[in-house]
């Protein structure tokens, strides 16, 4: 609860100090360090919030405003709406390539973008400090101490023009001046991408050899429907037998982009519902006949998806186009939002003339529902096969959000289901809980929902040293105890590949990866304070366990797809063909 008095707050941060301080002891970090390190932050926390600009302060306030109606409802200050169109809109800037991180009110690289002016000048080295910043011949600005927005706005600029930064190396070396020209940055991070996995035949299951794929898309932006497009053609090209449609954690995006990727997987026909705050309720149709991908098809989410990608699972779960994989429910936001910029006409000042950049309000003007009339707001949309998941077990979702809006449903939309799922469903169901239930990878997801539940009953944190070393031997032994269950484990006898989008623009050859769940496709990177060629076994092992993140709920939609599609090509299977499709009459569109 919120403290009643100055002295119940004093006490709670004398607490929140001491957890701080018992956290560098457990670490074996110098008690003198510890105390010099949080110092630094502490001070450094105090001017972060007395710096904040104008326009911050005044995003912050409105923006509380907004959420007293509306917890989607904000104001985007002129620098907010430039990082809103960069990465969730347009995903590319003008810049050196390089990604910035803020430590004690100095700038440092964190990381650096293949290809990019930064990396490409081979004088910047992650972890190097950025000290001074300069617009081609003027002159250097000291940015020590300044907030990182300030100075991410200072780098980047106009495309081939000139900036001069100030480099203190890692190495500590000398400090340097690097001059880069400034370049489109695309953040190919945030794009669609594909895996091939090629199965080799299963001699327990008699299975043939099969190759099945992975589209991940983390968010709806300007070009996703056409990125997507592209990748299906070449995965079809390639002709694997069933495609994982990977939405978790996507957040959403631009609606028409959500109906124009969905209707990809089907012909013509109504993907969501829209209603305005007339009750005007409009229906958008994906009118394109053709499908693009007509094969065997699992949607996977979580507890993140949001918003766009719900239109996407709710329309294909409806259509009985594709098997829903995945948490309990996705996140259960079933708002529109609109984006309504300051400088707009109708804000005019009294003389008529336009006032300076503003920033945008944006605010929920419609509610969308499923094809069939149902929500998805505060619901979200249901799997048809669920997986054992932590989040199901935290506070997120729309439910949870305050002033979130209600539920109410709607008259369905006309449409024809494919029955593409339904024949099927019970039987994979039942295959799918049986590995469940053998999986060590799941035991151990039920094993950190058990470790959340106490905790949340609990909700206390010892500032105890000897209780919390205790507590931190027993968490180190645990993660020892699973690393090494899982380096003693055979690696899966499959092949994948990486398809990127610039591999599919110049069709390019696969990208062979060391793991289905490899970041890239490189091996992760040896420890650069040890020689190689020393390193013990455990070592290497440890570096390879990073590299490779394991995923179970991947794993088991793979699983569950390669069923689907023995099931469809069984020869008693009830296979409807995806060319039927519904077109409103003129006037009803």
């Amino acid at each position: 609860p919120w403290p009643a008095t100055e002295e119940e707050a004093d006490e709670i941060w004398r607490k929140h100090v001491k957890a701080d301080v018992l956290q560098g002891r457990l670490d074996e970090e110098p008690l003198k360090d510890v105390k010099e390190r949080l110092t630094k932050r502490y001070d450094w926390m105090l001017k972060d919030w007395k710096s904040l600009e104008p326009d911050e302060v005044l995003q912050r306030y409105l923006t509380a405003i907004g959420h007293a109606y509306d917890p989607h409802s904000d104001y985007m200050c002129p620098s907010e709406v430039e990082d809103f169109e960069i990465h969730h809109v347009k995903l590319q800037l003008t810049g050196i390539g390089a990604l910035l991180r803020s430590e004690n009110g100095y700038c440092k690289i964190e990381k650096l973008v293949p290809g990019g002016p930064a990396a490409q000048s081979k004088k910047i080295e992650p972890k190097d400090v950025i000290i001074k910043v300069a617009q081609a011949d003027g002159e250097p600005e000291d940015v020590v101490g300044m907030r990182l927005r300030k100075v991410v706005g200072k780098i980047r600029g106009t495309k081939d023009t000139e900036v001069r930064l100030t480099i203190k190396p890692a190495d500590g070396s000398k400090t340097k001046v690097v001059s880069l020209i400034r370049d489109v940055i695309e953040l190919e991070d945030r794009q669609a991408s594909a895996k091939i996995i090629d199965f080799p035949r299963d001699a327990r299951t008699r299975r043939p050899p099969r190759a099945l794929a992975v589209i991940q898309l983390p968010q709806y932006y300007q070009d996703s429907a056409r990125d997507v497009r592209k990748i299906l053609q070449r995965l079809k090209s390639e002709k694997v037998d069933g495609i994982v449609l990977d939405l978790r954690n996507n957040g959403g995006g631009i609606l028409e982009k959500a109906v124009e990727l969905t209707g990809l997987f089907f012909s013509r026909g109504p993907v969501v519902q829209v209603r305005n705050s007339r009750d005007a309720i409009k229906p958008h149709y994906d009118l394109d006949p053709q499908t693009v991908y007509d094969g065997p098809l699992v949607v996977l989410v979580n507890r993140q998806s949001a918003s766009a990608s719900e239109i996407t699972a709710a329309a294909l779960q409806d259509y009985g186009r594709a098997i829903i994989v995945g948490d309990q429910a996705t996140h259960g936001k079933g708002t529109v939002q609109v984006m309504l910029s300051l400088n707009h006409p109708a804000f005019r000042n009294r003389f008529g003339s336009h006032p300076k950049n503003s920033g945008n309000l944006k605010f929920t003007a419609q509610n969308f529902y499923r094809v069939n009339g149902a929500p998805t707001q505060r619901l979200g949309v249901h799997p048809d096969i669920v997986l054992p998941s932590v989040f199901d077990y935290l506070e997120i979702g729309e439910e949870h959000l305050p002033n979130s809006m209600e539920i109410d449903e709607i008259q369905p939309s006309r449409y024809v289901r494919l029955n593409l799922v339904a024949p099927y469903l019970e039987n994979l169901k039942k295959l799918s809980e049986a590995r469940v239930r053998q999986d060590q990878d799941f035991a151990y997801v039920r094993e950190d929902i058990d470790r959340f539940r106490k905790f949340q009953e609990n909700q206390l944190l010892s500032l105890n040293e000897s209780a919390r070393i205790a507590e931190t031997e027993r968490e180190e032994a645990r993660i020892k105890t699973r690393r090494q269950e899982r380096q003693n484990r055979p690696m899966p006898k499959e092949s994948v590949f990486l398809l990127t989008l610039d591999a599919t623009n110049e069709d390019l050859p696969l990208t062979p990866l060391p793991y289905l769940t490899a970041l890239s496709a490189e091996m992760p990177e040896e420890n650069p304070g040890a020689d190689s060629e020393n390193q013990n076994d455990e070592e290497k092992n440890e570096e390879e366990e990073e590299g490779r993140k394991h995923d179970p709920h991947l794993r088991e939609a793979l699983n569950i797809l390669s069923d689907y599609v023995d099931a469809l090509a069984a020869p008693n299977s009830q296979n409807s063909s995806l060319s039927r499709s519904f077109l409103p009459k003129e006037s009803e569109l």
